[in-house]
């Protein structure tokens, strides 16, 4: 029993320890990548922009379907990790860039950015991540994670499609 007592007694302390840490933490933070690719924005643009068939080619992204409008825009509920987001897309500049916020769901909302600019027969392209956690265990938990990983992933992905 004393034992018990003990493991659960230190669980609740690791618990406030993460709660305290992750209360000490910004709720907001900003990540972006800038890669060139050597394709033409407008074949990068024809396949960032087409959001049905991301899952075919970045598998952190296990499904996406249309939804209805928000606030006039296109949506879209998309499922990754476990979670389930609905995306909007809140600026179209084809081919230069699509601004996608996460709508708050619990966890985390935000937005993605995807800049192109025509480079040298290629494009570079940005990914601008502002991100918002408002539960502190997350943010904690955040200590540790990489917040550019899946933009990397996405690029890396992307990179491969293009490839073919």
């Amino acid at each position: 029993m004393k034992r018990a007592l003990i493991i659960v007694g230190a669980l609740v302390a690791l618990v406030a320890i993460a709660f305290i840490a992750g209360s000490l933490r910004p709720a907001d933070h900003v990540a972006s990548i800038t890669v060139r690719l050597a394709e033409p924005d407008s074949v990068i643009w024809a396949t960032v922009s087409d959001f049905p068939r991301v899952p075919e080619w970045f598998t952190e992204v296990e499904s996406v379907e249309r939804v209805a409008d928000v606030d006039g825009q296109p949506a879209w509920r998309e499922k990754y990790g476990g979670f389930a987001v609905t995306n909007v897309v809140r600026v179209w500049d084809p081919p230069r860039k699509i601004v996608r916020e996460i709508l708050p769901s619990g966890s985390f909302s935000g937005t993605w950015t995807i800049e192109l600019v025509p480079d040298s027969g290629g494009t570079t392209i940005t990914i601008t991540e502002h991100g918002h956690v408002g539960n502190p265990l997350f943010r904690a938990m955040m200590m540790f994670t990489d917040n550019e990983k899946t933009m990397r992933a996405y690029v890396a992905a992307l990179e491969k499609r293009l490839k073919g």
